[in-house]
């Protein structure tokens, strides 16, 4: 039995590989024909998110690149290591966002990590809490995770209480973990288990 929040659609537009429902979200699996949208959304964030994300250098943002990791995303999607899903409202094609869950550990493990980012017009209305929430329910029950993590730098504090919302537990510090902005940043590690939700 699947959790409550989401529901896979059976309705999927050509540009999409999978597509979950939220009450108020579309979150999808894009193919690369999709690249001039994902490209204005993350030259539009470029700034907002420049300072909590891995460092990128300036073809990242183009749209020829981001048909490359697009393509990647999709043939990874296949293999079972990436669920790269952007956020568009329902009732809007605009992206507006990203969830994504890597890592994945299967066997004895079970696990993988997720990491995300919104669009500055629309934080603070409870979109990221919906879209996280939908994600992880969709993983736990589609993936049969045990585990998903979550690793943070100390300063973004909206990053922090996000999971802390969701229902991460806090487990300690990673040293020098990614390179953000320019250089390696310590992060703080969260994780949720399977009957957490």
């Amino acid at each position: 039995m699947s959790r409550p929040g989401y529901s896979v659609s059976s309705c999927r537009a050509r540009c999409e590989m999978l597509a979950l429902d939220t009450d108020n979200l579309r979150l999808a699996v894009l193919r690369k024909s999709e690249a001039a949208r994902v490209a204005e959304y993350l030259q539009n964030n470029r700034d907002f998110h420049k300072q909590f994300s891995q460092t990128h250098t300036d073809d990242y943002f183009t749209v020829s690149t981001q048909k490359k990791y697009l393509a990647y995303d999709c043939n990874s999607f296949l293999e079972g290591s990436l669920v790269p899903l952007w956020i568009s409202l329902k009732d809007d094609n605009k992206i507006i966002g990203r969830v994504s869950f890597f890592n994945f550990a299967y066997g004895g493990m079970m696990s993988c990590a997720c990491g995300y980012h919104l669009d500055k017009e629309h934080t603070g209305k409870g979109y990221m809490t919906e879209a996280l929430k939908s994600a992880m329910a969709f993983v736990f029950d589609e993936y049969k995770m045990h585990r998903i993590e979550a690793f943070i730098v100390p300063e973004n504090e909206p990053s922090l209480n996000l999971v802390k919302r969701v229902g991460f537990h806090y487990e300690g510090k990673r040293n020098s973990y990614m390179h953000i902005n320019g250089r390696y940043r310590d992060h703080e590690a969260f994780y949720m288990l399977e009957d957490d939700m």
